[in-house]
C-alpha cells in the first residue's frame, strides 16, 4: 500500500507541478505579449504620424498648385485685356517709340530715293568692275591673243 501512495502523490505532483509551471511560465509569455503589444502600437502611432506628415505635405502642395494655377489665369486675362486694347492700334506693341519714329524717318527717305529711280536704271543688270577677265565668258579669239601676248 506504500507503494499506492508514492504512486498517488508522484500524480498528484506531477498535476501540481504542471499548474504551477503553467502559470509560472504564462507570466513570462504574458510580457512578450505586453511589449509585442507596445511594440505594435509604437508602429501604430509611427504610421499614423507618417500619414498625417504625407497628407499635411499633399495639402501644401495642392495650395501651392491653387496660387499657381490662380497667377497663371491671372496672367492670360491680363495679357487677354492688353491685346483688345492694343487691337485697334495701327502701331507694332513690340516696338518703343523711338524706333517706331526711326522706322517711319527710313521709310520716308526710301520712298523718296525710290520715287527719283527710273523703271530702265532698276531693270539694267549690274555692271562689272573687274579690270581681267575671268575666263568664263571670254570668247576663243579673245584666248587666242590673251596666249599669244603671253609667248611674246
Amino acid at each position: 500500500m506504500s507503494w499506492i501512495i508514492g504512486v498517488l502523490l508522484v500524480i498528484a505532483g506531477a498535476i501540481l507541478g504542471f499548474f504551477v509551471a503553467k502559470f509560472w511560465l504564462s507570466g513570462g509569455t504574458s510580457g512578450d505579449l505586453e511589449s509585442q503589444v507596445e511594440q505594435s502600437q509604437k508602429q501604430l502611432a509611427d504610421y499614423k504620424r507618417e500619414v498625417a506628415e504625407h497628407f499635411a505635405t499633399a495639402n501644401a502642395l495642392v495650395e501651392q498648385l491653387a496660387d499657381t494655377q490662380d497667377k497663371l489665369h491671372n496672367y492670360l486675362q491680363q495679357s487677354a485685356d492688353l491685346l483688345q486694347q492694343n487691337g485697334g492700334q495701327d502701331d507694332l506693341p513690340f516696338f518703343s517709340e523711338d524706333t517706331l519714329r526711326q522706322l517711319r524717318v527710313a521709310n520716308t527717305v526710301n520712298k523718296d530715293y525710290r520715287s527719283g529711280q527710273t523703271d530702265d536704271a532698276s531693270q539694267q543688270a549690274p555692271r562689272d568692275y573687274t579690270e581681267q577677265r575671268s575666263g568664263l565668258f571670254e570668247s576663243d579669239k579673245d584666248q587666242g591673243e590673251d596666249n599669244n601676248s603671253k609667248t611674246s
